[in-house]
């Protein structure tokens, strides 16, 4: 079969629609052992990258599927397919494969380490300068074959230079260390089986490596023609992270702006600090989204993106606001943030909602970051912690109608219908709860959570106490307050007979059942508890109907 015609059979296989065909650079596919690429080249993952995600699960099955077919007669076993971008002519960036890539050169690794445990160390040395280790002809330092990003390059290193013959450094938990210290234990296995004959036996695994053991290798001249085929060659293997499927999108389609929209990406991992965490970053690309396009699911997220960004100019506006946006998005990850400092909120108010664990509120807050001025960002803010107790206590603060309507108000104040606290109160005010709704829902709460029942025991004691109107907790330690129950969790029936067998559970939950104790000795709220002589059903209805007198008050409908 002629080369191109070998290449029309490989991307016929992969079903790659023949218009993206037309439409690409020149494209060389070879099927090739992985060994000879890692040996044949240096490669380097771009920084913009995820991070080396394998753990266990995938290594194992990695493993027993080469396994299997090294123990057979097969003239070759597949394992999918590496993209591939020239840097030079012994130099590639690989855009997919970086997996299947760096758990090869660590199997290699504790091949070469069993050779040198061994005491032949020529043979080690020679898999150690053969795919593993080479040295850069510029300053004359060795380097790794295959360079990962940051996150990850220095735990790389520190596993390919795990041994010199004849000691083992520390090497600090991660999931690439993880790999080797698998892989060392399986090759030992097959080194201490075959006898006499282990040489021969790690021989063949650095032959099948080398030869049999075959990925599709795409080259392509373009990053951004790879980028445009990167998600069909998936397809056939894992799926996806999002922010994947995202990344290679935007770049395919930035062309020769591709540069532009790489730095916009780096940008915004760098202000995120999450290279490694698919998934933070994709849930902020979905509330970045959303702040501008309303609510948006996950498994809508790519395709509304696709509908909608189909222009080099519209893929780079896109990137600008990602870069943009990113630093106010990790100031709502972390109440340390230096935001938070610069623009004087009170770091109460971050702190506080970050205790909910909600995330539907984010696109709204997204936007008002963005465009409030301190002062109506805090105004919002604390209208956002009393709208959230609200929605917890009353319930539907997760569900899909509530979420639609933060997504429409992040809307309103990305397009500037809505520049105030009290405009976003009106978009919202549908799906705020009454204080009807929320006086008779607090009457009667059952909280199992044990962090939002602090909270709440918390912001009423201090309430009472005169030391905080806004329902706002500073500088908490949770470990500096103790939830107690004066009906305990597992109370015993002969001993609480005020209560009857089955309703012991649920009114140990009420929240007129607990109180806070702070490490200062102040208790709180329980000033009435010692007015209290006999403690049943009617003693902690009454309790809790006070404090939802004074919830009511504490965490405010309107800004």
């Amino acid at each position: 079969m002629s080369t191109c015609s070998y290449a029309a059979a490989i991307l016929a296989a992969y079903k790659l629609p023949p218009m993206a065909v037309n439409s690409l650079a020149p494209i060389d596919i070879e099927l090739e052992g992985i060994g000879h690429i890692l040996r044949d080249r240096r490669l380097s993952v771009p920084p913009y990258q995820r991070g080396y995600a394998w753990g266990i699960e995938q290594i194992e099955d990695f493993w027993w599927d080469l396994r299997s077919a090294f123990g057979t007669s097969e003239s070759q076993y597949f394992l999918g397919s590496i993209v591939l971008t020239s840097d030079g002519p012994a130099e590639s960036t690989i855009i997919d494969g970086q997996q299947r890539s760096a758990t090869t050169m660590l199997l290699f690794t504790a091949l070469r380490n069993e050779f040198l445990r061994r005491g032949d160390t020529d043979r080690g040395r020679v898999i150690e300068r053969e795919y593993l280790l080479t040295s850069d002809l510029r300053t004359a330092e060795e380097v790794s074959r295959l360079r990962l990003n940051d996150d990850d390059q220095s735990a790389l290193m520190e596993a390919v230079r795990s041994i010199d013959g004849t000691s083992e450094p520390h090497r600090g938990k991660n999931r690439l260390s993880e790999a080797l210290s698998f892989f060392e234990q399986r090759v030992a296995n097959e080194a201490k089986d075959a006898g006499g004959h282990w040489a021969e036996t790690l021989f063949r695994w650095v032959e099948f490596l080398e030869m049999r053991a075959r990925v599709i290798r795409v080259d392509v001249s373009d990053q951004a023609d790879a980028f445009l085929i990167f998600e069909t060659l998936n397809a056939r293997g894992l799926e996806l992270n999002t922010a994947d499927l995202l990344k290679n999108y935007l770049f395919g389609l930035s062309r020769d702006d591709l540069v532009k929209m790489q730095g916009y990406w780096e940008s915004a991992l760098d202000s995120l600090e999450t290279s490694a965490d698919e998934d933070i970053f994709t849930t902020f690309v979905r509330h970045l989204w959303g702040s501008m396009n309303g609510a948006t699911r996950e498994r809508e997220l790519y395709n509304r993106m696709k509908a909608e960004i189909t222009s080099v100019r519209a893929a780079l506006s896109f990137g600008v606001e990602l870069e943009k946006a990113a630093p106010f998005y990790a100031a709502l990850l972390s109440a340390e943030h230096s935001f938070w400092k610069r623009t004087k909120v009170p770091r109460a108010l971050p702190d506080t909602l970050l205790r909910f664990g909600l995330e539907q509120n984010r696109p709204l807050l997204l936007a008002a970051m963005m465009r409030f001025k301190p002062r109506e960002l805090t105004r919002l803010l604390k209208a956002v912690i009393a709208w959230s107790v609200r929605g917890i206590v009353v319930g539907g603060i997760g569900g899909g109608t509530t979420e639609r309507a933060y997504g429409e108000a992040a809307v309103a104040v990305t397009e500037g219908r809505a520049a105030t606290a009290s405009d976003v109160f009106m978009e919202l005010s549908d799906v705020i709860p009454s204080d009807d709704e929320f006086r008779t829902a607090f009457g009667v709460k059952r909280i199992n959570r044990t962090r939002i029942a602090k909270y709440f025991l918390a912001a009423l004691a201090n309430f009472e106490a005169g030391s905080s109107k806004s329902g706002l907790l500073s500088d908490i330690d949770e470990s500096e307050f103790e939830l107690e129950f004066v009906l305990p969790r597992a109370a015993d029936p002969d001993e609480w007979s005020a209560f009857s067998p089955d309703s012991l559970r649920q009114e140990a939950l009420r929240l007129g059942n607990q109180t806070v104790c702070g490490s200062n000795g102040r208790v709180g709220p329980q000033s009435d508890l010692a007015d209290v002589r006999r403690w049943n059903p009617k003693a902690i209805a009454k309790r809790q109907a006070a404090m939802a007198e004074v919830a009511v008050e504490l965490w405010p409908r309107k800004p």
